[in-house]
């Protein structure tokens, strides 16, 4: 059975591109640091500027599955802080 196709910006860089599903997927973003998506159907990721024109790298294809997106965090030995690191 077919599914709905949608889209979706899973992630937000700063402020110059996004990364964007497009296909069947279902997602949970309400955990901020480890959303949830799971793939119905095989999914395309873009990297993208909010205009929808193409970012950094090609398009992806996200296999049919169940996946996790973490945000990647750095420790900063000399302040002893850590920090989200911006894509």
């Amino acid at each position: 059975m077919k599914q709905k196709m949608k889209k979706q910006t899973i992630l937000l860089g700063e402020g110059i591109h996004q990364h964007t599903l497009y296909g069947s997927f279902e997602s949970d973003t309400t955990i901020e640091d480890f959303a949830s998506i799971e793939v119905l159907e095989e999914t395309l990721l873009q990297h993208e500027h909010p205009s929808g024109s193409f970012g950094e790298h090609k398009t992806l294809i996200v296999d049919e599955g169940s996946w996790r997106m973490g945000k990647q965090v750095e420790y900063n030995p000399f302040s002893g802080k850590v920090e989200r690191v911006w894509d």
